[in-house]
């Protein structure tokens, strides 16, 4: 039951579809990037696997919950190595085999959210007024 768990593989609800174009759900940065990553064909390891963290499992029961996903089924089980090194492949096929394993590129990590000018001001400002209490703490700490 628990590799049952492990393996068990979620997609999106129309909620879900929905929640990622508007936002209107009010999620935690952390729910909405494993809601972004579920995709109806990863393990529900591998999505933990790109997003560290204890929380992972109360995240994605809370995305079930919600109705933002569903479990769409199983993953197939990874094949083992063969312990012996297979036949050669004929040459017609040779081609086909070697694309088939080459390795797939990792999904896109999502792209941050575009600031308004307020936004970008008040950010700005933020890092000037640090900048400001670094310079005083090191003049403070060379009179002393």
């Amino acid at each position: 039951m628990m590799e049952e768990t492990m393996n068990q593989v979620y997609s999106k609800t129309l909620k879900g579809q929905e929640e990622i174009k508007t936002r209107a759900g009010g999620l935690s940065q952390r729910m909405r990037q494993l809601l972004i990553f579920i995709d109806g064909k990863r393990s529900r390891d591998e999505l933990f696997g790109m997003l560290k963290g204890d929380d992972m499992d109360a995240l994605l029961a809370a995305l079930v919950e919600q109705g933002m996903v569903e479990a769409s089924g199983s993953a197939a089980p990874k094949a083992a190595a063969p312990a012996a090194a297979p036949a050669p492949a004929p040459a017609s096929t040779a081609a086909a085999t070697a694309v088939a394993a080459a390795p797939q590129p990792a999904p896109k990590a999502p792209e941050p959210p575009k600031l308004d000018a307020a936004e970008r001001e008040r950010r700005q400002r933020e890092e000037e007024a640090l900048a400001e209490l670094a310079m005083a703490r090191s003049f403070m700490g060379r009179m002393s």
